[in-house]
């Protein structure tokens, strides 16, 4: 990357998260994190890819179902994406770049693929009961706008739906365990802020769709979280992207290790960061073990 490149959502979320994160994962002009200016950093080993694959296969299936308009043939239109679905998950697993191992994501392959297909049947319960459909029904949908001349910010909606009733809806799909766990609002305050600066106007709605919560009116369950935004946190948004981007540019790129990211990182065996908070962690938990069994061992008396 550099200063005149787009900055997406994932990228401004990992460089405020972790610096080094970023440098590494992406590369940044001229900078040299050991492998040549502007090169990111080999990743030391190729992790399994399953966690991703839940999405992108039940996505896959709901942007073939928009934007093939197969919502017009109602009787057939499980069936459809179920096969929609089934292909892209045959595809998905067979790449040897995802690494797929089984033990880790403790599922079969056919586990796998049930709840997959369970998610795009809940999706199409949580769309029909919320009327996801309209004059304007599109998926997977690049939005660019600048926040001026020199900053260029993007993103890819996984839905947007038009209707007269309820006006412009973004929508994200979401694959998590725990409802808003690992989600940040502030992923659908970015589409809209991008709406807003390519159509000069706010959408009506955002909103995140469970897709292993489906709609379920017996069980009280909605499918969806509906997240609040105004014009005030679309230009906290537009400022956080300014500051990255001054930040990027002045190479401020150490880390900040956190276990909550670090997890997740694919450097986290090779970062020293980590590993010496990670120490020093552990030496003050040892400290505090050790006072605690002074303290416990100690009566408070002398015995003459």
């Amino acid at each position: 990357m550099n200063l005149q490149s787009t900055l997406y959502w994932s990228t401004l979320k990992m460089f405020e998260e972790c610096p080094q994160q970023f440098v590494w994962s992406k590369g940044w002009d001229q900078y040299d994190c050991g492998h040549g200016p502007g090169n990111r950093k080999p990743k030391p080993e190729q992790r399994s890819r399953h966690h991703a694959v839940f999405g992108i296969v039940i996505q896959q299936a709901i942007e073939d179902m928009y934007n093939q308009e197969l919502y017009r043939e109602p009787k057939t239109l499980t069936t459809r994406m179920l096969e929609i679905g089934r292909k892209e998950f045959d595809r998905q697993i067979d790449k040897p770049k995802n690494n797929i191992s089984y033990s880790e994501a403790r599922m079969t392959r056919e586990e796998m693929w049930d709840l997959c297909a369970s998610g795009i049947t809940g999706f199409v319960q949580t769309m029909k009961a919320h009327r996801f459909l309209g004059t304007y029904a599109r998926a997977e949908v690049d939005l660019v706008g600048w926040i001026d001349k020199k900053n260029p910010i993007g993103g890819r909606a996984d839905t947007i739906i038009k209707r007269t009733d309820t006006g412009t809806t973004i929508i994200d799909g979401k694959n998590t365990k725990y409802k808003m766990k690992y989600t940040d609002p502030d992923q659908l305050r970015w589409y809209a802020l991008l709406y807003k600066l390519l159509y000069k106007e706010l959408p009506d709605r955002l909103a995140y769709v469970w897709y292993r919560f489906p709609y379920d009116q017996d069980a009280g369950e909605e499918g969806v979280e509906w997240v609040e935004f105004d014009e005030a946190d679309l230009q906290g948004l537009a400022q956080r992207a300014l500051d990255a981007k001054e930040a990027m540019r002045a190479e401020n790129f150490d880390p900040t290790p956190s276990p909550k990211v670090c997890n997740f990182c694919d450097y986290v065996t090779v970062c020293d960061a980590r590993r010496e908070q990670k120490a020093a962690n552990s030496a003050k938990r040892n400290k505090k073990s050790r006072i605690k069994e002074i303290t416990e061992s100690t009566t408070g008396f002398v015995d003459l």
